[in-house]
C-alpha cells in the first residue's frame, strides 16, 4: 500500500449543537469535533483526522479505513448546507493529498429514530422485561 499517492476527499457538515457549540463532521470517515466558533470546530476536526492518518501510516494502513462513513441524515444536510469557501484552503493541513470541502448547515440535523438506526445496523430491541408478583 503506498500512502503517500492517496488522494483522500474529505466532506465537513459544520452545526450549532448546543448555543455557542459548533460541530463539525466529517462525513465520508465519521469522525467530529467541537469549538466555540465555526473555525475552532473545524480545525479541531482536522487535527483529529490528521492524527489518525499519521497513525495509519505507522501501521500501514488505508488512512482512516477504520471509521464509517456518517449516518445519511449528516449527508442529507450537507448538500442543503452552506459552502465556507475557506475549507478547501485546510487540506494542506493533512500529511497526504486531501480534498476538503466544509459547509454551514442552518439547523442541527434531527438524528433518525432510535429504532430506525438500530434495526437498520442489525440490532433489535429486546423484549420488554415481564416481572411478575411474588406469591407468598
Amino acid at each position: 500500500m503506498d500512502n503517500q499517492s492517496t488522494l483522500l476527499r474529505i466532506r465537513i457538515l459544520v452545526f450549532e449543537d448546543l448555543p455557542g457549540i459548533w460541530t463539525a463532521r466529517a462525513l465520508e470517515h465519521d469522525l467530529l469535533a467541537e469549538g466555540r466558533t465555526i473555525d475552532s470546530a473545524v480545525h479541531a476536526l482536522l487535527r483529529i483526522i490528521r492524527a489518525h492518518i499519521d497513525y495509519d501510516r505507522r501501521h500501514n494502513r488505508d488512512p482512516l479505513s477504520s471509521f464509517r462513513a456518517a449516518p445519511q441524515t449528516y449527508w442529507n444536510a450537507f448538500t442543503r448546507a452552506t459552502p465556507l469557501g475557506w475549507a478547501s484552503r485546510l487540506a494542506g493541513a493533512l500529511p497526504i493529498g486531501a480534498q476538503v470541502v466544509a459547509a454551514v448547515a442552518m439547523e442541527r440535523p434531527r438524528a433518525a429514530k432510535v429504532e430506525e438506526t438500530l434495526g437498520r445496523q442489525g440490532f433489535h430491541r429486546p423484549a420488554a422485561p415481564v416481572y411478575r408478583a411474588a406469591h407468598l
